[in-house]
């Protein structure tokens, strides 16, 4: 047996030698045929082209799945902002600042911060706004250049699927710093995402907010007690500000409800009240915007006032909202209560307006109602000679 391979080995060294001492003479360039049966040897299915496009395609479907395009539509689908946005990434950009862009490709890590990160610049930025007057490493800044560091933070969150008391702290602070700057759109952004997450963290389906560093691989893992309290401890954290941001949403849908356009506030307001606990309805926030409630339907514009000199934290910035169709229902009714005439002071005041402590409001509120079509005659207002229409001034728009 060891012969025959043996005999085998030397014939074909044989063979090879013979053929490579007839086309030593003659050259591989001599023989453009062999060449070429060569070269055919290398294409089609299964050769080295073949096998590099596969290669190619094999990696490019991994990044896709990776990304999670298979899980948003499918290869053939025409991708656009959201469909970026619900792509999975774990950054690695060490940059505080970053500007908002839409995305238009998916996200790449080196462009977007881990949590670490975020949180520093959060931090940086509620000093900055709150307690330096909007000077932000050494500069002066508008609203816009605060409004898109946010938003860029959010986008950040949600490529990485940070949703935890970190993400909720983020959404909450935009929310806040957008009603103080009259910015009721990016508000209701804010607060749209803020249920969802408040929703997510009740059911227990977050992930634990720490940061880990990556030098901490080789470290034990915690036992499962400690885990369930560090659970516990940040949903506590992560909720601690609902029943505020409740009470938001309640007067939110109430200054909806008096938009034409809308015709979902109502029904908004009563999946709200239905859902309330009997804990949450003692709560402060939350029992004040009830009674908002109960005032605007009742037309109760003397209780509508009271409340909004009463409201707890910024649930005044959105009665605000709500304070011009108010007072053009209790100017109508006054006029025709009140006859055939009555104190100036006295339906300023019933409006809302400070006329005791500010005689800047003073004037505006009567400059208001001379835009309602008021006639005063001296310090009465004419309710008799007065025809009354809706006043334009001093009345923002709503974006809604």
């Amino acid at each position: 047996m060891k012969n025959k391979k043996k005999q085998k080995k030397t014939a074909k060294r044989a063979s090879s030698s013979s053929s490579l001492g007839k086309n030593a003479t003659s050259g591989f360039d001599s023989n453009q045929t062999r060449l070429s049966e060569r070269a055919h040897r290398f294409q089609g299915k299964g050769g080295i082209l073949s096998a590099v496009a596969s290669t190619a395609k094999s990696a490019a479907e991994n990044v896709e799945k990776y990304m999670g395009k298979a899980t948003i539509g499918g290869s053939n689908k025409q991708l656009d902002e959201s469909d970026y946005e619900e792509m999975t990434v774990k950054g690695t950009c060490r940059t505080l600042e970053k500007e908002y862009l839409r995305l238009t490709s998916p996200p790449r890590e080196e462009l977007v911060r881990p949590q670490a990160i975020l949180q520093r610049h959060l931090e940086n930025l509620k000093r900055s706004y709150y307690e330096l007057g909007k000077v932000h490493n050494g500069r002066n800044r508008e609203y816009d250049w605060y409004c898109s560091q946010f938003k860029a933070l959010r986008q950040d969150l949600t490529v990485q699927r940070i949703q935890n008391a970190f993400a909720v702290d983020v959404y909450e602070t935009h929310a806040k710093v957008a009603l103080e700057e009259d910015d009721i759109n990016e508000y209701n952004q804010s607060q749209t995402q803020l249920k969802e997450l408040y929703d997510l963290i009740n059911n227990g389906g977050y992930a634990l907010g720490r940061v880990r560093n990556s030098s901490s691989g080789g470290k034990q893992q915690q036992s499962k007690g400690k885990q369930r309290r560090e659970r516990e401890e940040n949903r506590r954290e992560a909720l601690k500000h609902q029943n505020e941001f409740i009470a938001y949403r309640i007067i939110y849908y109430v200054f909806l409800s008096g938009n034409r356009k809308y015709e979902g506030g109502s029904s908004d307001i009563f999946k709200i009240m239905l859902q309330l606990t009997p804990e949450q309805r003692k709560d402060e926030c939350i029992h004040h915007a009830l009674l908002v409630r109960a005032a605007v339907a009742d037309n109760d514009y003397h209780k509508f006032f009271q409340l909004q000199d009463a409201a707890p934290n910024m649930s005044d910035y959105l009665m605000d909202k709500i304070v011009p169709s108010v007072r053009q229902g209790a100017l109508q009714r006054i006029c025709k209560a009140y006859r055939p005439s009555v104190s100036a002071d006295f339906v300023l005041k019933e409006l809302g307006f400070d006329v005791e402590n500010n005689n800047e409001e003073a004037t505006g509120g009567r400059a208001w109602m001379e835009g309602c079509g008021c006639r005063f005659d001296g310090e009465l207002l004419m309710t008799k000679d007065s025809s009354l229409k809706e006043s334009v001034v001093g009345v923002k728009n709503s974006l809604i």
